[in-house]
């Protein structure tokens, strides 16, 4: 069946009906409500996964998944083939807290159905995990993005024996952070004869610094050769390129030896390179063009009845030049119902008794109904990328007297052109890199001038509330990056500026720089933001792992930064000013610059986690951390905010799978925490059972005790809850969760009994469709 779309005649996926049938009166409200409101306003929930891409590399399949913020990878369980892992990450930026305790991903689309679901839990911050669970039971390699906004997760083929490694390959304009277009089947003509198959096999592990070094200066004489001609010198070169391990050079070195053999005359050579780069690299930056000049061979050697025979029938083959452009569009759509409920009982034998009860002693927390719409829409040719992206959400809240909430979590366009190494990008988007301090309104622009070098542009309004417009209080910041790398095998680092204005009056004004590194066993990532008007430091930030021989994982960070970032527009806190402009025309420049300062406090912490496979279903996670927030000081009519004092926490989790039965999940959980004002103990318990490959039950059970250091009081608490999953189908799958906490307090001879009640009950749907077209001539991707 073909697509019903104007313009698009390739076989497509149709979305089956449950999509139409379900809520759609309520994503017409979301849309609607979403043009009502101003173009662009702050979320409900700050998202944190942010999409994902699958690259296929040989007998590999390699998947990518990308975070709103940075992220540092902390070991994964289990370790051995298995239907579901659970990726242990540091998020390594503040976010705003979710609406949801859990979040997912649209499962990528493949030839073959690899992975089921992709779910992030953000209920438990010191914990935050990511899972995976797979169609079947398959081995899997799990490592560090070198973006340090992303995980990469490595299938290899079932049969395979070969490693796949960790490295996501990256084209020379960027990749989409969202769901790419699987490899489609080749719709090549079949040559009379075979192509030769190589022997030639790359070797595996890491590149060594040394070798890559080597392997750019072979690459550069290579190119001087082609353009002598040269091409025999060519080959020569790239080969002894391509036996090196893969690095960032492989993939334009498979390309070059294609076409030096078609060029030096040996065509069944040529055949087999663009061959191979294509099994390689599907998605590449060269897979057009490689696929362009292979169809010429191909073609070449048909009788030439057949090619008049094609010529007739104008049958466009994938990869051929003008009016053909590839196009998906994906997404998802969920509703959730919410509630959360909380009754009160004092009781003070001090006090007399109350004869009518206290209206907060019964307290609706959250009474609402959550909607979210996610589409990413994408098409491509041999010169263009483009991608639009909305992200929106609508809560609905009961009882109050503005129900409605609308926000756009993401709202842009991107194009990236292949020739100029160049992206674009306009809209709503994030970025906690080059300065930039989460979501914005606004632009960037890259240009990758070299392999190894990038050159970034930013600008727009930074967006802190709900119901901000753009350039609310005419906010506005400009800043500029430069990339470097990959250098000396994993490293990249950059260097960046940035300025910021409230108007006409400068707010924020920062230099700073950013490293990353990662290899197969190890990852590092440090950044520093210093504030030129300030003379201050804003942020030094450091994050590390280490994966060991046996598996084990030993992950660690440093963080210390300014909270909130300081800028001028801090000094409006306790101030009776709408912005830094009205407060100007009362306060010094030098005045605002103390309030500033003196309502900004430090944030100081150190963590460190190790993770350690017992056996095949056993794991133990251990982590300390060490934290201290400085008070504020008191000036201009403000009071000052007491220092936390010295904080500790330390925690021990004992993780299992298949104990019971196939496939099952039990973890046990205890923590300390050491504050100034208490200590605090808890104990976590919960099981994941697989009642079918469809159902699964998630109970769960958390005790706590607090015990009171400068105040006498004693606290113990009891949650109890249980979740329900449903995988309907592919695309659609219900949850419902419910459960209750119940709190005693007593102190100074009263007792306080709380009870929080909380439900939660929705679904999510993901959609995924594809295809091939000949557009319009007028169209931009068509050129």
């Amino acid at each position: 069946m073909k697509s019903a779309t104007p313009g698009f005649g390739a076989p497509a996926r149709r979305w089956p009906p449950e999509f139409y049938r379900l809520h759609v009166a309520g994503w017409a409200m979301l849309l609607a409500g979403a043009a009502a409101a101003p173009a662009f306003a702050e979320p409900v929930s700050d998202r944190v996964l942010a999409g994902h891409q699958v690259a296929v590399q040989g007998n590999c399949t390699l998947i990518k998944v990308s975070f709103n913020t940075r992220v540092a990878y902390q070991g994964h369980f289990p370790q051995g083939n298995a239907e579901e892992v659970r990726v242990n990450v540091r998020l390594l930026d503040p976010l705003e807290p979710s609406q949801l305790a859990r979040e997912s991903l649209l499962a990528p689309e493949t030839k073959v159905p690899l992975v089921r679901t992709i779910e992030f839990e953000t209920e438990r911050a010191r914990n935050p995990t990511l899972t995976i669970r797979f169609a079947r039971s398959m081995a899997f390699e799990i490592g560090q993005g070198a973006d340090f906004h992303s995980i990469v997760l490595a299938l290899p083929a079932a049969k395979s024996a070969r490693k796949c490694g960790t490295h996501f390959p990256v084209t020379a304009t960027g990749a989409w952070s969202t769901q790419v277009a699987p490899e489609a089947p080749s719709s090549h003509a079949q040559p009379p004869k075979s192509a030769p198959q190589r022997d030639r096999t790359r070797a595996s592990g890491v590149i060594a610094p040394a070798d890559l070094r080597t392997a750019a200066a072979s690459m550069d004489e290579a190119r001087a050769a082609m353009r002598r001609s040269e091409f025999a010198v060519a080959i020569r070169l790239l080969t002894k390129v391509l036996a090196y391990p893969e690095n960032v050079h492989s993939p334009e070195a498979q390309e070059l030896i294609g076409i030096a053999y078609q060029k030096n005359k040996q065509p069944d050579q040529a055949r087999a390179e663009y061959e191979d780069y294509l099994r390689r690299y599907p998605g590449g930056a060269g897979s057009d063009g490689v696929r362009q000049r292979l169809d010429g061979l191909v073609s070449a050697e048909l009788p030439p009845e057949v090619k008049l025979r094609q010529a007739k029938k104008g049958a466009i083959e994938r990869g051929t030049p003008p009016g053909e452009a590839t196009w998906t569009v994906s997404g998802s759509a969920s509703q959730f119902y919410v509630r959360d409920d909380s009754f009160r009982v004092l009781r003070d034998p001090t006090l007399p008794a109350v004869l009518n009860p206290d209206r907060e002693d019964h307290r609706v927390h959250r009474n609402a109904v959550l909607s979210s719409f996610d589409l990413v829409a994408a098409w491509s040719n041999s010169g263009y990328k483009s991608k639009f992206r909305f992200s929106g959400t609508e809560e609905h809240r009961f009882g109050v007297d503005d129900p409605e909430i609308y926000g756009a979590s993401a709202l842009f366009f991107e194009t990236s052109m292949r020739d100029l190494g160049t992206l674009v990008r306009l809209g709503r988007q994030t970025s906690n890199s080059g300065g930039v301090l989460g979501r914005f309104d606004g632009g960037l622009v890259s240009w990758q001038a070299t392999p190894w070098l990038r050159w970034n542009v930013v600008g727009g309004s930074p967006v802190a509330s709900r119901r901000d417009e753009p350039f609310k209080d005419d906010k506005a910041f400009i800043g500029t990056s430069v990339d470097f790398g990959p250098i000396y095998g994993g490293l990249e680092f950059s260097l960046f500026a940035i300025e910021q204005h409230a108007h006409s009056i400068l707010d924020r004004q920062a230099i700073g720089t950013e490293m990353r590194f990662r290899d197969a066993t190890r990852s590092m990532f440090a950044t520093v933001d210093y504030d030129v008007h300030f003379q201050k430091l804003n942020a030094a930030i450091a994050s590390g792992s280490w994966t060991f021989a046996d598996k084990s994982t030993l992950s660690g960070g440093l963080d210390y930064r300014t909270s909130p970032y300081l800028t001028r527009w801090s000094a409006l806190q306790g101030q009776p000013y709408r912005t830094l402009y009205d407060m100007l025309k009362f306060n010094t420049a030098e005045e605002i610059d103390r309030m500033a300062i003196d309502r900004t406090a430090t944030y100081t912490a150190a963590t460190v986690a190790y993770s350690m496979p017992l056996n095949n279903h056993l794991q133990l996670n251990l982590d300390a951390t060490a934290a201290h927030i400085d008070g504020t000081i008191a000036s201009f009519g403000v009071d000052a905010l007491p220092s936390t004092g010295a904080e500790y926490y330390l925690g021990a989790q004992l993780i299992g799978t298949s104990l019971v039965v196939e496939q099952d999940l039990a973890m046990i959980g205890v923590r300390y925490a050491s504050r100034q004002d208490s200590d605090a103990y808890s104990l976590d318990l919960s099981t994941r059972l697989p009642l079918t490959p469809d159902w699964r039950v998630t109970p769960r059970v958390l005790l706590s005790y607090r015990d009171g250091r400068v105040a006498d009081f004693s606290e113990i608490s009891v949650l109890p809850s249980v979740l329900l999953n449903y995988y309907w189908t592919k695309d659609l799958s219900l949850e419902l969760e419910a459960g209750a906490r119940w709190t005693r307090r007593d102190q100074a001879g009263a007792r306080e009994d709380t009870t929080d009640l909380f439900f939660t009950a929705g679904f999510r749907y993901d959609f995924f469709a594809e295809g091939q077209s000949r557009c319009p001539i007028a169209l931009p991707i068509c050129r």
